[in-house]
């Protein structure tokens, strides 16, 4: 790194330049973030109070550095110009009086860093170098400062994969809410809440829920945004009772195309991890690849909506439940309705007939045909609507519905209970079909929702 160039005392000015192995991103959050600045800010053996730190022209800077021989020394500033993340212009205003300009450069993956600080008079800033040592002080600040980033770039997690679609349709799917909520998150997750305002300082919020039914909320803002090549995105997670996160990571996310195929690199640095988020942070590097994986598949030619639940109880006594009408007839179908007929033949080509009886008095019917029947791990079915007598019909209330879906229902041991989970696409449909049917999750989670909290209860009864 190159030092201080400490200029001549016919100058006004005492500047830095530092070139740092950190994305601009990260070194612009350490200036501009409260919880950061103070980890770093002032000379070897130096602490920092903050008072406040109002990151905007016209707003104030607040703090003490309390110096190692126990000396305290006020600080305040007032911003000039704040240009993210490119520039920060402040007045210090307590005396040695100066402006302070601070640029970030990208240059690949590193930041340079100038800093310059222009006194009043050149006799003030001769006076400043040599009774508190400001160009030491300096170059000692933008040492801890490198230390910090290293910290934290040493605990980022990159991830590269290519998906089979161009850059345009992938970048969609990362500020596109509904897309967005169709595959964020681990495998089996979901997300009933999915909101992005998709514009630098546009606020994110994501409930994650997983298959057990807890909801893990998810913060977060957006700071970049260049389409389709660029986003950079802070998530915060586990907040306090304060709204304070106990986790706090900083993605960068690019995307470059080639021959139709899109490569997609995430670098994710950890900038706050409280002891609480220990678990989160050794689960992250698997969570994003799971995620990635549902993204791969959403962009793909069968995008199937997937939902999943736990329920309280073995796995046999669920795969039971879910095969014998003694036990469906409790549970089966959307809530408010109820089954009204129900004949199955279990078998590889047999058939399960049901008919559902709506609140207003109305019945649907339906029938799945048993492709694969893997006791007690897998059901794989054709599921359609149907009359009375067990043929196919179209949807009562959308033409436009596949005549036929294919449904994958598996049972996964969890933890002494049971993870069911319900893989559901488009059979030989046409494009109106198909599109329908994406355009049906809001819809299809509901349904699925109101029956899984059916059968929540009804395993709950059977196994009391």
């Amino acid at each position: 790194m190159p030092a201080i160039n400490e200029k001549g005392s016919e100058t006004r000015e005492i500047a830095a330049t530092r070139v740092f192995d950190a994305p601009r991103e990260l070194v612009w959050r350490m200036w501009t973030d409260p919880d950061h600045i103070v980890r770093w800010w002032g000379p070897n053996g130096f602490r920092t109070t903050m008072f406040e730190m109002d990151v905007r022209p016209g707003g104030a800077w607040r703090f003490v550095m309390h110096g190692p021989d126990g000396t305290d020394y006020e600080n305040r500033s007032v911003y000039v110009e704040v240009v993210e993340p490119k520039r920060i212009v402040f007045d210090h205003v307590t005396g040695p009086n100066f402006r302070a300009t601070v640029t970030f450069e990208e240059e690949g993956d590193r930041t340079i860093v100038t800093m310059s600080m222009m006194f009043e008079s050149a006799e003030l800033r001769e006076k400043v170098a040599r009774e508190v040592g400001a160009v030491e002080g300096l170059n000692q600040t933008l040492g801890r400062l490198g230390d910090r980033l290293a910290n934290a770039v040493a605990k980022s997690l990159v991830i590269t994969r290519e998906f089979d679609a161009p850059r345009a349709t992938v970048f969609k799917a990362w500020i596109d809410p509904t897309q967005l909520a169709r595959w964020w998150g681990p495998k089996y997750f979901s997300n009933p809440v999915c909101e992005l305002d998709v514009r630098p300082g546009g606020a994110i919020r994501v409930d994650m829920r997983g298959p057990d039914g807890t909801v893990y909320p998810m913060g977060g803002v957006v700071h970049e945004i260049v389409k389709p090549g660029r986003l950079v995105l802070t998530t915060t997670a586990m907040h306090d009772d304060q709204g304070k996160p106990a986790l706090e990571v900083l993605n960068t996310v690019t995307f470059v195309e080639r021959n139709g195929k899109t490569t997609m690199t995430l670098n994710a640095v950890i900038m706050k991890a409280a002891p609480e988020a220990a678990g989160a942070l050794a689960g992250m590097r698997q969570g994003w690849t799971q995620s990635l994986e549902k993204l791969a598949e959403d962009l793909g030619p069968e995008r199937p909506f997937v939902v999943a639940r736990v329920f309280d109880a073995p796995r046999d006594v669920v795969f039971d439940i879910w095969t014998d009408c003694k036990h469906i007839v409790h549970w089966w179908g959307p809530k408010s309705f109820t089954v009204s007929s129900c004949k199955i033949d279990l078998r590889p080509g047999g058939v399960f007939h049901y008919g559902l009886r709506g609140p207003d008095g109305s019945e649907i019917w339906g029938k799945w045909i048993y492709r694969e029947i893997v006791k007690p791990e897998r059901l794989v079915v054709i599921a359609s609507f149907s009359d009375d007598e067990g043929g196919v019909t179209r949807h009562p209330m959308a033409p436009d519905w596949p005549r036929e879906t294919f449904c994958t229902i598996t049972f996964e041991e969890w933890n002494g209970k049971t993870l069911v989970s319900v893989r559901w696409s488009p059979y030989n449909a046409s494009e109106a079909e198909r599109n329908l049917f994406d355009n049906s999750y809001d819809n299809m989670q509901q349904g699925w929702d109101g029956t899984f909290e059916q059968l929540r209860d009804y395993v709950a009864k059977a196994t009391s």
